[in-house]
């Protein structure tokens, strides 16, 4: 199955992982947060580097979305492109600390915010495996159909709750209390995938700190795979297409998920159920 980005996404995405592989054995573990940030800057340039020679050799129109680049447009002006995404190293600290948990993602929008995801991909980069997604045809992941988890008790959910940062801890612990356990991986896109695919139950995150490009492809794929999502913008309700949009949301399996949006209310805005499995502040 392909859609009319997928092919192109795909080789853009390799093209950055094999250049990012080849940064990760040439670095050290860094020794201090000085020289870890430093380190962070230089992964990131490789991998925006790579995105925009892999944009410019596919030829594609598109406005690209990307938090370390800005707002670019390609092609002629005047044209009407799609928007394009992207977080080119999702999981960056992790990444240059070694820790072997970090994706390149990818989405394709007709309109200016999430609601209008189209396609999308996500790739893991030390693993290489591949999370896709076509608006209305499912979600796949190295050739397979993937579906979100038929867990139905929220005492026996097995969720991701980013907390880093936070200053307001309460929804963390009615989570942390009302579930099996919980996660934390460091890579948003790498979490969603991983609800997508039944292994994670949901995903949590009501810090109003990741960006749009951070979660767009991972949004899609988890729709597709038949999940739900409460998403709260801090500039649109359905989160804007621009670089420093920062989100809020919940993400889970239909069984749990009006269990999971109930402990959590006094923390979030009221939202309207949209067609799609979206829920929107």
């Amino acid at each position: 199955m392909e859609g009319a980005w997928l092919k192109d996404l795909r080789a853009i995405a390799r093209r950055m992982r094999e250049a990012l592989l080849e940064f990760f054995e040439e670095v050290p573990v860094p020794r201090s947060a000085s020289e870890a940030k430093e380190m962070e800057e230089e992964a990131d340039n490789v991998a925006c580097r790579n995105l925009l020679e892999g944009l410019e050799e596919t030829g594609r129109p598109c406005v690209l979305v990307c938090e370390d680049l800005g707002i670019r447009e390609f092609g002629s002006r005047g044209e009407e492109k799609p928007f394009l995404a992207v977080d080119p190293l999702d999981g960056t600290r992790n990444f240059t600390r070694k820790l072997r948990i970090a994706s390149i993602s990818m989405a394709v929008c007709d309109g200016p915010n999430l609601r209008h995801l189209k396609e999308a991909l996500v790739l893991d980069i030390f693993t290489g495996r591949e999370f896709w997604a076509i608006r209305g045809q499912g979600a796949f992941s190295d050739g397979h159909e993937i579906r979100a988890s038929g867990t139905k008790d929220l005492s026996e959910a097995l969720v991701s709750v980013d907390q880093s940062g936070s200053r307001e801890l309460g929804w963390v612990s009615e989570v942390v209390r009302r579930v099996d356990a919980t996660r934390q991986l460091g890579s948003a896109s790498m979490e969603l995938c991983l609800v997508a695919s039944g292994v994670l139950d949901a995903s949590v995150d009501l810090r109003n700190k990741l960006r749009t490009t951070d979660v767009a492809a991972g949004f899609l794929i988890t729709v597709e795979a038949g999940a739900l999502i409460w998403l709260h913008g801090s500039s649109d309700p359905a989160g804007a297409l621009k670089p420093d949009e920062k989100v809020s949301f919940i993400v889970a399996s239909r069984g749990i998920f009006d269990s999971l949006l109930q402990i959590l209310k006094p923390y979030i805005p009221e939202g309207v159920l949209l067609p799609g499995g979206w829920q929107t502040a």
